[in-house]
C-alpha cells in the first residue's frame, strides 16, 4: 500500500485511488467490468488491487465469491 509521503502525492496514494474506486461502485459489479472501468486510474492491476483490499478491510465493500462481483457493504 502506498501512503502519502513526500515522495508518493496524495494524487498517487492508495487511500485516493481506493477513494476513487469505491466512488465507482454504484452496483453489483463483477471485478472483470470494475477493472475496465477503472484501469485508467492505475498504474497496474496490483495498484487495483491494493485499493479494492483497503476497501475491503474498510468495510466499505464485499466480495460474493459465487457471483464474483463487488457489493456495497
Amino acid at each position: 500500500m502506498l501512503a502519502p509521503s513526500k515522495m508518493i502525492s496524495i494524487e498517487d496514494s492508495t487511500l485516493n485511488k481506493a477513494s476513487k474506486l469505491g466512488q465507482k461502485i454504484e452496483e453489483d459489479i463483477s471485478l472483470t467490468d470494475l477493472y475496465k472501468a477503472t484501469k485508467k486510474e492505475f498504474y497496474d492491476l496490483s495498484e487495483f488491487m491494493d485499493a479494492l483490499d483497503l476497501l475491503f478491510i474498510l468495510g466499505k465493500i464485499n466480495l460474493d465469491k459465487d457471483q464474483g462481483v463487488v457489493k456495497i457493504a
